[in-house]
């Protein structure tokens, strides 16, 4: 019996206009998305390669230590291979961030900086196709699944059989659900087809990880879709289900985002970054004035007073020399080391209370199962704010790095008598940055509550729908 009302469902649903409509839409839409994200990444990775070695060869052309320790290196952000799928923040964060001796690196130049008509109409990526269309689609095929059959009069004909209302909801959930995932299943199929033959190389985990990101979105069509159950049991008019739906849809995607971003700005505010960076340049300043002072109190209380006539003359300039390298050279890393610890200390402090209004944010808008789908999805696919903190973090850690390198060869080739350096750079002890991405066990512990919040919303609607139409007047 429960077969038959399956089978009744799904034919029932795969012969009406609404789902030939929604596979060839559904088909359209996830085709180019696929299409779309493989040609980004692609151009992403030549832009990147063209960057890499640009940046070398201006390395290179450097004449000395000290012009190379001003101009810095710039270290580019490598795009993700899931980009194609969940674009994330990729395309709104920087891209690239220059590392020098003087100023606290960043990442900056984003694409919609180079272009700003990117940052109009967005990215039209996999999970936005998800999160918009589909769980409309979701909405479209339950609204009236309940109501619209007691309009028509076909439950009450239904149920004057011996036919238990629990096997009737299931049949409908199962039918419903299954008819639901075949435009979406096919296009994908496809899409991955077409992924595999782009030249576009996936390891095994990134596989893993894009099996993670389907089941994620499959459990985040199934929120709308039993919710689309419910709402059609509680209802007497299909026309009454679809509004209540419209305007839960816009509560969970639009409203409680952006809500509870509000919410947090003003919970936890926090200083712009413009006052941090001056709070910086401040101390900066402070520390080059102090440098100069010393230098010049050094000369002044260790004169080099001995005369030319004297046997040992150039022996003893030799190590006056010698001693003002050395000190230069101490007080130099001396001075890095406490700009360093300053903009530490004033990059932690900012950063904890970001991360502060940032959880706040985050758990609010968690209300909403489009944010657990983002947040999930952008973790898996390597796109969202923790993949970025993490790059973000090894480019500072390594300006301390750089930084270290470049004062011990400014100071081994500069000449004390003109003040000169001399010699050219070599590049071959240069220290390299260094990123390891996250492993896919952590990314699966960070996008585990996102699983958890969607199961739980399903879990509720489906027992609230299955309790309602057990209740539920066919009159």
């Amino acid at each position: 019996m429960l077969r038959d009302i399956i089978k009744k469902e799904i034919l029932e649903t795969i012969t009406s206009p609404k789902f030939v409509f929604t596979f060839l839409l559904c088909t359209i839409l996830i085709l180019l998305s696929v299409v779309t994200g493989i040609n980004n990444y692609k151009a992403e990775k030549q832009e990147y390669d063209a960057a890499f070695r640009l940046n070398r060869e201006n390395l290179e052309s450097q004449p000395s230590y000290m012009t190379l320790a001003g101009i810095g290196t710039k270290i580019n952000k490598p795009p993700q291979v899931l980009s194609t799928i969940v674009s994330g923040i990729q395309q709104s964060v920087g891209r690239v961030a220059t590392v020098n001796i003087a100023y606290d690196p960043n990442l900056e130049d984003s694409k919609y900086n180079s272009n700003p008509i990117f940052s109009v109409f967005g990215a039209l990526d996999l999970s936005f196709i998800v999160k918009i269309v589909l769980s409309l689609f979701a909405i479209l095929f339950t609204f009236d699944a309940i109501v619209g059959e007691k309009e028509r009069g076909t439950l009450k004909l239904t149920l004057s059989n011996p036919v238990p209302r629990d096997r009737i909801i299931l049949g409908k959930t199962i039918g419903g659900f299954i008819s639901l995932l075949l435009p979406l299943i096919i296009p994908l199929m496809l899409g991955i087809l077409i992924l595999m033959i782009s030249n576009i190389s996936l390891s095994g985990e990134d596989w893993g990880r894009l099996g993670l990101i389907f089941l994620l979105f499959l459990f985040y069509l199934s929120v709308f879709f039993t919710l689309g159950l419910f709402v059609s049991t509680l209802t007497q008019k299909s026309s009454t289900s679809f509004l209540i739906l419209l305007f839960i849809w816009v509560t969970f995607v639009t409203i409680i985002p952006k809500a509870a971003v509000m919410t947090a700005s003003q919970v936890y505010p926090i200083p712009s970054v413009h006052e941090v960076t001056a709070e910086k340049d401040a101390y900066l300043q402070d520390i080059q004035t102090e440098a100069m002072e010393k230098r010049q109190s050094y000369s002044r209380e260790n004169p080099f007073n001995v005369p030319q006539s004297d046997p040992e003359y150039q022996q003893k300039l030799d190590e006056y020399r010698e001693n003002l390298r050395t000190y230069i050279e101490e007080l130099q890393q001396d001075l890095t080391r406490r700009i360093d610890e300053k903009n530490a200390a004033l990059e932690a402090d900012y950063q904890s209370k970001k991360d502060k209004q940032r959880q706040y944010a985050t758990n609010i808008s968690r209300i909403s199962p489009a944010s657990a789908l983002m947040f999930g999805s952008m973790r898996l696919a390597k796109t969202g704010i923790n993949a970025h903190d993490s790059y973000l973090k090894t480019i500072k850690e390594y300006k301390r790095e750089f930084t270290v390198w470049v004062n011990e060869r400014m100071m081994q080739t500069i000449n004390m008598q003109t003040g000169q350096q001399e010699g050219d750079t070599d590049l071959s002890t240069m220290p390299q940055h260094q990123f390891q991405p996250e492993r896919l066990s952590d990314s699966i512990s960070g996008a585990l509550s996102d699983f958890i919040i969607l199961i739980g919303f399903i879990i509720v609607f489906f027992v609230g729908a299955y309790v309602s139409f057990i209740r539920y007047d066919v009159r």
